[in-house]
């Protein structure tokens, strides 16, 4: 495939999220002599943070409590067979998303772009395939939504809309008055208010996620917005963690402290001092600035002194982070294919299984057999964690049989996680809720010397791009400082 090419000038645009303005740092740029910054998290947003910020002439430490690079960029390869993997976070880049393009082209990654295909759809127990301009075999639809297809219903209900709401790409998002008229409403009842139908509802649900049914709409409608001319989708080559590996090589293994554990911030007019237990025991860290970069749910557990504002201190607390549960099933064979199956999402369902993810068809060159997960969220998230963990592979197969009978004689490995169980981030991405728009402006405020970064500070909350717009964002506020 051809590789998408972006230009440093391309991104050279404002982005207007919230009423904050974001540009890339100026090329040549220089950083006082001698200032020196700490990054709290080596995840994506974190590692971005460090190597602008060291394009910009500061010296960086990063400090991350994991054992490992990458935060929620994590790809699983032991267990699989022909040497195939497994995303465990990060699975997709649309090809929207111009800063995690250019960091790719940037470190020298390969793409491939996953196939569109028809998928299977389970709903109220019926299996069934469906031809975009045929009817529905659902009960309850409307006259006008049976022959709608979920593309047309975007393109004609929801992207109608987009005038009304901003473009944080363009001018600004939400415009004047869109705040008091959307806050307090869960995405489900926007599109409920549009007259959408409980039977359509399960569907656009199937497509989308169970998350429409938690999500505020302005967060929801703010992203798709920002991705609405979003076509092609891409995996990196070999595997999403290859993106962070490879940025923590241009950052400097040497400058990033694993198994570091922060337990203590002080901040003041002067500096930063950051307190953590490291594998040598308790230890400290001073800088001039400080870009945090860890979830508000792991900063939580973090002393602060002294506190941070009212705002941040709120936001810090009440910030929600949606749960995901996955299992992921290694096959023998790619059986869907042989009944016309095939895409990124295989099947679609509005049972506890989800979605079923396909990621086959970015395996490596020459091997044969599949790799797919059942990608669940919210209220299945839920049940499904909460199920003994040597019992999920029995719930998950049990499931997906209802659907993929051969699932079973199939199956050759098996592997489960759950990220509101991830000690480090206690969740997978950022939802903002109904009634907490005031909480995007207070995730990015900086904190006297202390900046933020990550998916939550974003309108690409959950997204790869969000972490690197954030960390870019982050690394620019710190060069203002002087």
């Amino acid at each position: 495939m051809q590789q998408p090419r972006i230009s440093r000038r391309r991104l050279a645009g404002l982005f207007v999220w919230a009423g904050a303005a974001h540009a890339l740092p100026a090329c040549g740029q220089a950083a006082p002599a001698e200032k020196r910054v700490l990054v709290l998290g080596a995840g994506l947003a974190g590692l971005s943070a460090a190597w602008e910020l060291q394009q910009l002439g500061y010296e960086v430490t990063v400090l991350e409590g994991r054992d490992r690079v990458g935060g929620r960029v994590w790809t699983l390869r032991e267990g699989l067979e022909q040497g195939q993997f497994a995303e465990i976070g990060a699975v997709r880049i649309p090809d929207v998303h111009e800063r995690t393009l250019e960091y790719c082209e940037m470190l020298g990654l390969e793409l491939d772009e996953y196939k569109d295909g028809a998928p299977l759809y389970y709903i109220d127990g019926k299996t069934f395939l469906h031809v975009e301009g045929e009817p529905w075999p659902v009960d309850g639809l409307t006259d006008d939504e049976k022959g709608l297809g979920l593309g047309d219903y975007w393109t004609r209900e929801i992207a109608a809309t987009f005038t009304e709401f901003g473009d944080p790409r363009i001018n600004g998002f939400p415009k004047p008055g869109i705040v008091a008229e959307y806050d307090g409403m869960v995405y489900a009842d926007f599109l409920r208010m549009k007259g959408t139908s409980e039977a359509y509802l399960k569907l656009y649900a199937a497509d989308n996620g169970s998350e429409i049914s938690t999500i505020g709409t302005l967060a929801w409608m703010g992203a798709e917005v920002a991705d609405k001319d979003w076509g092609a989708t891409y995996h990196i080559r070999g595997g999403n963690d290859q993106l962070t590996e490879k940025l923590a090589d241009e950052v400097g293994r040497a400058n990033i402290q694993l198994g570091s554990k922060v337990t203590k911030i002080e901040h003041d007019d002067a500096g930063v001092t950051v307190t953590f237990s490291g594998p040598d025991g308790e230890a400290s860290l001073s800088a001039d600035y400080l870009v945090c970069a860890i979830p508000f749910t792991t900063l939580r557990d973090v002393t602060i002194e002294p506190a941070f504002s009212a705002d941040k201190t709120r936001a810090i607390k009440e910030l929600f982070l949606m749960n995901a549960g996955r299992g992921y099933i290694q096959t023998k064979t790619r059986f869907w294919e042989k009944d016309g199956i095939g895409g990124l999402k295989i099947a679609k369902t509005d049972g506890p299984a989800e979605r079923i993810w396909n990621l086959s068809d970015v395996q490596p060159e020459g091997t044969t057999m599949g790799v797919i997960q059942s990608y669940t969220q919210n209220h299945n998230a839920d049940a499904y964690c909460g199920v003994a963990p040597a019992e999920r592979e029995e719930f998950c197969l049990a499931e997906v049989e209802k659907f993929f009978p051969d699932i079973r004689a199939e199956k050759v490995a098996f592997f489960h996680y759950c990220w509101s169980d991830d000690p480090w981030a206690k969740g997978a991405w950022t939802d903002i809720l109904p009634d907490q728009w005031w909480i995007v402006a207070a995730t990015r405020k900086p904190e006297g010397r202390v900046t933020f970064a990550g998916e939550h500070t974003s309108v690409w909350a959950g997204w790869m791009q969000g972490a690197i717009e954030s960390g870019q964002r982050a690394a620019d506020e710190i060069a203002a400082m002087g």
